[in-house]
């Protein structure tokens, strides 16, 4: 009889610490699945900001070389305006001096 207790108590110290083993075997595994899963959205969020630096950098690059263009053809135009200008003015003039010598005439 205590031969049978004794292999029984046995069989339920084995069942139970099977069931302890299979649970630690489960929140190790669960545990290692997190670690891993965090390390692939660490990777993937780093992996997305890194592609939107590197697009926000040529942006900027891009506007700042657009700016020195803009400024560039302004002062081309402005160059030609003031040119403009002046002819303007010596048209003015000739032709003040031409109805002048006419009107004496």
């Amino acid at each position: 009889m205590e031969k049978y207790r004794l292999i029984r108590n046995f069989k339920i110290i084995i069942v139970i610490s099977f069931i302890i083993g299979l649970i630690g075997a489960l929140i190790y595994l669960g545990y290692g699945f997190m670690i891993i899963w965090q390390g692939m959205a660490a990777g993937i969020i780093i992996g997305f900001l890194t592609i939107i630096v590197l697009i926000l950098l040529v942006i900027s690059i891009y506007l700042w070389l657009k700016s020195l263009w803009i400024k560039r053809e302004y002062n081309i135009l402005l160059k030609q305006l003031k040119n403009c200008q002046n002819d303007l003015k010596h048209e003015k003039a000739k032709k003040a001096e031409e109805i002048e010598i006419s009107v004496k005439k």
